[in-house]
């Protein structure tokens, strides 16, 4: 058997909950909007879904969320030179932006970050691995010294049972421990229910749902951008204004994670050094090398833009590949086609899971990202596991991974008896945004 190795990603630190304090500089607003004004360079990253994507904006560049905010920031601050960083890609939420923070975000040294994963961590504000993911998306980047932008955006049935004052928790629970964060962590936040003028406008007849949502019942056109870009710049103008310094708790509110590590399958991967046992075999007979696809429905879900090469199998014969990692999660993060195989999930020999790689997120060449956690995941323990993907051959089909990803989710004591629903984002037709 043929090892595959790959390196660990700041596991230490994110184990701990906290980054390196890239520059030791405090998380804070004022100053970014001191060194702005000043005229340095300034890095901003848009962290999320399709939603931050800005997909069904006629130019997501320039006419949605991402477009609209970089447009105000370069006329705010004309003196600063910035680079603005698209790391938002649809139909995935915080359980696979943990495994995406380093290689995405954090390794384009952002000096400010609005994050998203709102809408697409569910409506469900129990499902307690999701929120434990989010967590500790936010507090690595505001160890590190970053500020963070949450930005809470809405889906089209949901806002419209939300017209009233505070009736948006009760469609869209996922704001209220999202919420709780933002209080906790001090981040900036921009609200699209509290920020924008979009539920006021809706409920006088000003805009109607359709003009908003004319395309399909997730994703705006360029008006609904508008709102949720108001809601941005409130949020961020109220956070300078009132000199917002993010803060780490001493404690994580709901949870975090541990033994964060990401086995790209890439050439430059392979050649790395293994650590901590995070080892994958696979049979060189029956899996090759390949570049990721290139072509794509829906750009932010281009897989090459997300992993590197990918591994694939395709044969008559099984040949599962094994991972030696702690943790009581798994992810699997590739691409597929129509022709995808299904694989199955083993845990200590145990299978746990099956899944069709083809696509929950949108028919095309896109990448997939499947989860599996342990039953008993709440209790947080970290604990060496043997897991095993084993794709079930069909002598035509190709199954094609990109990264294998294990961390242990680790709960506070006082939510762990209380998981809550796993959301499955298939329960969204991301292609079409409707339930």
């Amino acid at each position: 058997m043929r090892k595959l190795c790959g390196t660990i990603l700041a596991a230490a630190m994110l184990a701990a909950g906290f980054g390196c304090g890239r520059r030791g500089d405090e998380a804070s607003f004022a100053t970014f909007d001191a060194r702005a004004r000043a005229g340095e360079s300034l890095t901003v990253a848009y962290f999320g879904c399709s939603l931050m994507w800005s997909a069904n904006a006629s130019e997501p560049n320039e006419t949605g969320f991402r477009g609209l905010m970089s447009r105000y920031l370069e006329k705010r601050y004309p003196k600063a030179h910035f680079r603005f960083v698209d790391a938002s890609v649809g139909g995935t939420g915080a359980m696979l932006g943990v495994f995406r923070l380093e290689r995405d975000v954090l390794s384009k040294q952002p000096d400010l970050v609005l994050l998203d994963f709102a809408c697409n961590d569910g409506w469900d504000g129990k499902a307690l691995a999701t929120t434990c993911c989010y967590e500790s998306i936010v507090r690595r980047l505001v160890g590190d010294g970053i500020p963070v932008m949450q930005m809470f955006f809405t889906f089209r049935f949901w806002i419209e049972g939300a017209f009233e004052p505070g009736a948006e928790i009760a469609v869209h629970q996922r704001l209220v421990p999202y919420r709780r964060l933002a209080e906790a962590y001090a981040t900036g936040v921009g609200d699209v229910y509290r920020d924008s003028p979009l539920v006021a406008d809706l409920k006088s007849g000003k805009t109607t749902l359709d003009d908003v949502w004319p395309i399909d019942g997730g994703h705006p056109a360029d008006l609904g951008y508008r709102y949720f870009a108001e809601a941005g710049i409130a949020g961020f103008e109220r956070a300078v204004r009132e000199g917002t310094v993010c803060r780490v708790p001493e404690k994580p509110v709901f949870g975090t994670v541990a033994d964060v590590q990401r086995l790209d399958l890439s050439r430059k991967e392979r050649k790395g050094i293994c650590g901590n046992g995070f080892v994958a075999d696979a049979n060189p007979n029956s899996w090759r090398r390949a570049l990721t696809y290139r072509t794509s429905l829906w750009y932010d879900g281009l897989s090459s833009r997300w992993m590197d090469d990918v591994l694939v199998f395709s044969g008559t014969n099984r040949a599962p590949v094994v991972v030696a990692a702690a943790g009581n999660a798994l992810g699997v993060f590739g691409e597929a086609d129509e022709n995808a195989l299904t694989a199955a999930i083993l845990c200590d020999g145990e299978k746990i899971a099956d899944f069709n790689a083809y696509h929950n997120a949108g028919k095309g060449r896109l990448f997939f990202w499947r989860d599996v956690l342990l039953k008993d995941y709440a209790k947080g323990e970290s604990a060496a596991h043997q897991w095993t993907i084993d794709p079930v051959p069909d002598g035509k089909g190709e199954f094609r991974i990109g990264a294998i990803c294990t961390a242990t989710i680790k709960p506070e004591a006082e939510f762990a008896g209380d998981a809550g629903s796993d959301f499955d984002i298939s329960a969204i037709d991301h292609a079409r945004g409707v339930k």
